[in-house]
């Protein structure tokens, strides 16, 4: 049986590379925060770990709710059960050494060799390989390079008058971009310390982009690709992600056709879990997402099929979770993070939009409102929420 532990430091702690890895504060107060996230895309039967015992009483109160089959633990003695398997958010070295120091033996993990491999493998440069092996189509549009130098980032600007975004290998959530459209020298000191710290660029041009959505995956324990579905997410304009869409997989195929039809991403979905065999041939097992585009281009919209694939659990997942699990059928809805600078802020806030919107729950699903997916206190000052159109 799995245990879920929400570490959503994962792409900064394989940045760093090292088991000591410590997540600036603001990154620790959402791990605490969020902790009971997990809750929500566990499957029956399956187990969920929390620092503290802090949210047990709302872990009950949700799975009685929404008829959850899954146990909220705390503590170190369930890792150290023989028939229990880690399941991270992510795997890296910090996450790894983690699991040791509480007594879990190193048997029951993935070695170091494997981690680095899954480092490798959650590398942009990995993704921007990938990119360049499906073939091409009419239908698609996208490219990414990997550079090791600054002369050579600055021939690819200067060959992209269009502009050309910057990425470093290994960040989360739309962070470690770099937008350059007004001449290298603006950017050139940002490339020169990612290079210095992670050792690549990737680049690409700046595309029209009107839509993200990724499709998501698990490699099961016999290395098979399953697709999980699609997800629709949202970002801001440097490419932060804000939050997904939660809706059925009709009403996101009935979203997209404004854009492309159904046999388009059928097609795609196929080349792409193809593509994946690669990861479960190198050993990795879990779930995974890979973002793409829709495009605008002058003769109508084409679809950037991969930007990146995130090597680890996700928000889109948690989308898919819900819109299965806890949505009624045929609504739709937005899944999303609430940051606050101070706790009170957060409380304050929650309790006004408590008062406007409280959750509406019929027949163990949410009709209406906005349902806070973890425990607010006096002290968060993060927040995850269902809202329902």
């Amino acid at each position: 049986m799995k245990l879920h532990v929400f570490n959503p430091d994962t792409d900064l702690a394989l940045a760093c590379n090292g088991k000591h890895y410590l997540a600036p504060e603001q990154v620790r107060g959402m791990t605490r925060d969020l902790a009971l996230l997990p809750l929500w895309y566990a499957r029956a039967g399956e187990k969920v770990w929390i620092p503290d015992g802090k949210a047990m009483l709302y872990a009950s109160q949700m799975c009685l709710l929404f008829n959850l089959q899954v146990e909220v633990v705390t503590g170190a003695d369930v890792m150290r059960m023989e028939e229990v398997e880690m399941s991270p958010w992510g795997w890296n070295p910090a996450i790894r050494h983690f699991f040791l120091k509480n007594g879990v033996a190193a048997g029951r993990l993935p070695s170091a060799d494997e981690i680095e491999t899954y480092r490798t493998l959650a590398s942009r440069q990995t993704s921007a390989a990938l990119l360049g092996k499906l073939p091409a189509d009419g239908a698609y549009c996208g490219e990414a390079e990997v550079f090791k130098t600054l002369d050579a980032c600055r021939t690819y600007v200067e060959a992209h008058q269009g502009g050309v975004v910057f990425k470093a290998p290994w960040s989360s959530s739309g962070k470690g971009l770099c937008w350059c459209r007004n001449g290298f020298s603006a950017v050139e000191g940002w490339c020169g310390r990612v290079l210095k710290e992670q050792g690549a660029l990737i680049a690409s041009p700046i595309y029209s982009k009107v839509d993200d959505f990724a499709m998501e995956f698990v490699i099961d324990a016999c290395g098979k690709v399953v697709f999980e579905g699609y997800s629709l997410f949202l970002t801001d304009g440097r490419g932060r992600y804000l939050g997904n869409r939660v809706l059925s997989s009709a009403l996101f195929e009935a979203y997209m056709s404004r854009y492309v039809s159904v046999g388009v991403l059928d097609s795609l979905c196929t080349r792409v879990a193809l593509l994946l065999e690669e990861y479960a041939e190198a050993g990795y097992r879990g779930p995974l997402g890979v973002d793409m585009m829709v495009c605008k281009e002058e003769d109508g919209f084409r679809l950037h099929p991969m930007v990146e694939v995130n090597l680890r659990m996700n928000m889109g997942i948690v989308a898919l979770r819900l819109a299965e699990r806890v949505l009624a059928p045929g609504l739709s809805g937005l899944f999303h993070i609430e940051h606050y600078p101070a706790p009170g802020a957060l409380y304050e806030a929650y309790a006004e939009r408590m008062r406007k919107s409280a959750p509406v729950i019929e027949g163990g699903r949410l009709v209406r409102g906005c349902l806070p997916l973890v425990p607010v206190t006096s002290e968060s000052r993060c927040l995850a929420l269902l809202e329902v159109d």
